[in-house]
């Protein structure tokens, strides 16, 4: 086992934190994850997985807490879903919980009994009397409650990315192209989203606290681990908290690297929007916002260009290529970007 003390050390803690008094036989990092490090730990008492997140002052989001506390909260309402929790130390940045031995669900393979089990899991953590138990939980990343803000978010993503991309020393003149027909597109589909929604009054209007969803965020089967038995486990929560119906269901059938098929869409909106008052609304509110959410994941696909996010992925892998990464994330986008275009004309 030959890993370095900082690692050995944390992990160690840990155990001893949950009361678990094992041995550690090995310590290998896992291929999973894009922004922290996850590793399988292998011991006298089974094997657990240990996560050490990441941290950059660019950063504010406190992840390791906030995947913790959504844990805690779902492993109560909603176990069968979600792996244990066994102890974190916020200090210094690790978290202990139970390894899933699964396997990963591949593009084009996601079918109604996948998207059914993400419906459920989604349904169980957002009973009334389930939430009850969550008021403590924090608001999940780039949490919006009015359409305004909706647009805003996207338009702020836009313009970072315009200034990185263009303050950068090696300017990538391909993505700077792209962003800027993005942006085009951007405008007139920001103007027809913002006219229809003042028309029908829902402009600036927040959403009622009792529309608020807990959703996992980021919340799709690139998340998944699918168990031998055929149940789906979800992982990777650092983004979640309370958040607008309408932002999860856009973000869900966004998903980059694992699409869930479009023929999958009403239903899982009306199943998921009848866990609260006016899911009517809440369905009109995911179809207005269904390609806001789409342009947005075009600019999450050039995050890489950000350099917080590229510090991010090199922290998760130590032999990632930069320039490859950029390229395959720019092509990515103008996929999207294709689809939303021949959607719209």
């Amino acid at each position: 086992m030959n890993q370095p003390a900082e690692n050995l050390l944390p992990i160690e803690e840990l155990l001893s934190q949950a009361g678990i008094d094992a041995v550690i036989y090995a310590v290998k990092l896992s291929n999973m994850g894009d922004n922290n490090r996850i590793y399988r730990v292998e011991t006298s008492k089974g094997i657990f997985a240990a996560k050490q997140y990441f941290h950059h002052e660019g950063d504010r989001r406190d992840r390791l807490s906030a995947e913790y506390v959504f844990l805690q909260y779902a492993g109560q309402v909603s176990s069968g879903f979600v792996p244990k929790v066994y102890a974190c130390n916020r200090g210094t940045g690790w978290a202990l919980y139970e390894y899933i031995e699964g396997a990963h669900i591949c593009s084009g393979e996601v079918e109604w009994r996948h998207v059914e089990q993400a419906v459920i899991f989604f349904q169980e953590i957002n009973t009334s009397v389930s939430r009850r138990g969550a008021i403590s939980l924090p608001l999940a990343s780039e949490a919006v409650f009015s359409v305004a803000d909706h647009l805003a978010i996207v338009a702020g993503r836009i313009e970072c990315l315009y200034e990185a991309l263009s303050s950068a020393n090696d300017k990538d003149q391909s993505a700077i192209q792209f962003l800027e027909e993005l942006q085009c597109f951007w405008s007139q589909l920001a103007s027809e989203v913002e006219t229809t929604a003042a028309a029908a009054g829902w402009l600036d209007k927040s959403l009622d606290k009792e529309q608020y969803c807990l959703s996992p965020s980021d919340f799709g089967f690139h998340n998944a681990l699918l168990k031998a038995n055929g149940d789906i486990q979800f992982i990777d929560f650092e983004y979640a908290g309370f958040d607008d119906p309408a932002k999860m269901v856009g973000d869900f059938f966004a998903q980059l690297a694992v699409p869930v098929g479009t023929e999958f869409y009403d239903r899982f909106v009306q199943l998921t929007m009848q866990s609260f008052p006016d899911p009517q609304h809440l369905i009109w509110r995911a179809n207005l916002l269904q390609t806001v959410c789409q342009v947005k994941w075009c600019c999450i696909a050039l995050n890489v260009f950000l350099p917080v996010h590229m510090a991010r992925r090199k922290f998760s892998n130590l032999q990632l290529d930069e320039t490859a990464l950029k390229k395959m994330q720019l092509n990515k986008a103008k996929q999207i970007f294709k689809k939303l275009k021949q959607k719209t004309t």
